[in-house]
């Protein structure tokens, strides 16, 4: 399989970590003990494979078939100059994430994932030591395909934005221990003690239509939404009567890709004021050469009639070069300002990087980052990460 298709981004292995397709032979069981759990993550584990088991049941029962799981992990250790606790350096089982599917028919399924994320030890232990990391349902929903042209999605999924929003926690389906900060990262929302968050969910539930319309060397992918938006409690009751909606198209020509993305709701996090998020993206590729580019703008009501609209524009450019049949190095160039109506928050983040794929279903990354943010104690900074990325 080329390391380079758009429609399988570089990664190890070729089962993919945001849909899930592909196969191998139906997961064995009975070799996996079963224990008595005695703490969050082991009842979280226990209830992951009581799942399982009655999946496989049903399919002995019913003919349907299960297939999977499949997961990946992702196991990092990063030192930085910014601070004594950077300066000490340390090591994160940043992710690690079962999936499956369940075929009802050949068009419905049901597709789900859970996430063991920073270690996930949610029992306090000796001498009252604090629950660490969390487990999260990271995907859950039931889809049916009428046809290529449309597919009917409901439930929860990553919200589709961007190049990589939807595969946002799929470590082995891109090169970088870090995704553009410009884009996928938290952000302060409104200068005035807004939370820091992203400019758009990165979790959404609810509706989703998508599908694919060919012609000859042409394709277009689609993904309307209408969603919960983003509040304290988004996956159970929404904070408004207004839904987030959103919208994504990729067309592809030859070895390009241009992309386009839309988010837009009423943020619970910050006073019901509106919020949208725009979003461009370019990929080209030449031999060994690829080109990867996004740019973002986002606008925030202010909540109050004195003051303006808040607007943060932020984008980055990738080149990466191809070498050895297995080797990626990469430079990028990420820069973002969260709020134009004020100065001191300029952010820049310079990228220097290698991926490995050493194996045929693991991949090692290292990366150097060089960052200057202008409303952090330390300016500027060095970041430097090495990790595992697994594929199984």
């Amino acid at each position: 399989m080329n390391r380079w298709s758009f429609h399988q981004p570089a990664r190890p292995g070729p089962y993919h970590p945001v849909t899930g397709e592909g196969r191998r032979p139906v997961f064995s069981f009975w070799s996996l003990p079963l224990w008595n759990p005695t703490s969050l993550s082991q009842r979280a584990t226990h209830l992951w494979r009581i799942l399982l088991l009655c999946l496989c049941l049903i399919q002995i029962g019913t003919g349907q078939e299960f297939i999977g799981p499949h997961g990946f992990l992702t196991l990092e250790a990063e030192i930085s100059n910014r601070d004594s606790v950077g300066r000490r350096g340390t090591f994160d089982l940043h992710h690690f994430n079962i999936f499956g599917n369940y075929l009802i028919n050949s068009k419905a399924r049901v597709f789900g994932e859970i996430e063991w994320e920073h270690g996930a030890d949610l029992e306090p232990g000796e001498n009252n030591k604090p629950a660490a990391g969390f487990v999260r349902l990271e995907r859950a929903w039931f889809e049916y395909r009428f046809s290529n042209y449309v597919t009917l999605r409901l439930g929860k999924f990553l919200t589709p934005y961007g190049i990589y929003n939807e595969i946002h926690d799929a470590a082995p389906a891109y090169d970088t221990s870090i995704l553009p900060e410009s884009l996928y990262g938290k952000h302060p929302n409104n200068s005035f003690g807004g939370e820091r968050q992203r400019f758009y969910a990165k979790f959404s539930i609810g509706v989703q239509l998508l599908g694919t319309l060919e012609r000859k060397d042409a394709q277009l992918q689609y993904q309307l939404f209408l969603v919960n938006g983003r509040g304290k409690n988004p996956f159970e009751q929404d904070d408004n009567s207004d839904k987030g909606i959103g919208l994504r198209l990729l067309g592809e020509f030859q070895r390009v890709k241009v992309g386009y993305s839309l988010y837009t709701d009423r943020n619970g996090l910050f006073r019901n004021t509106r919020q949208t998020s725009h979003a461009v993206d370019l990929r080209l590729e030449f031999n060994h050469w690829r080109l990867n580019s996004e740019f973002a703008h986002t606008r925030l009501g202010s909540g109050s009639t004195s003051l303006p609209t808040q607007v943060a524009n932020g984008g980055y450019v990738e080149f990466a070069y191809y070498l050895f049949s297995k080797q990626t190095v990469l430079i990028r160039y990420d820069v973002i300002d969260p709020d134009n109506r004020f100065g001191g928050d300029f952010q820049r983040d310079i990228v220097i990087g290698t991926s490995v794929q050493f194996i045929k279903d693991a991949l090692v990354k290292g990366e150097v980052h060089f960052w200057h943010q202008e409303d952090a104690p330390r300016k500027d900074f060095v970041l430097a990460i090495a990790s595992l990325a697994v594929v199984f």
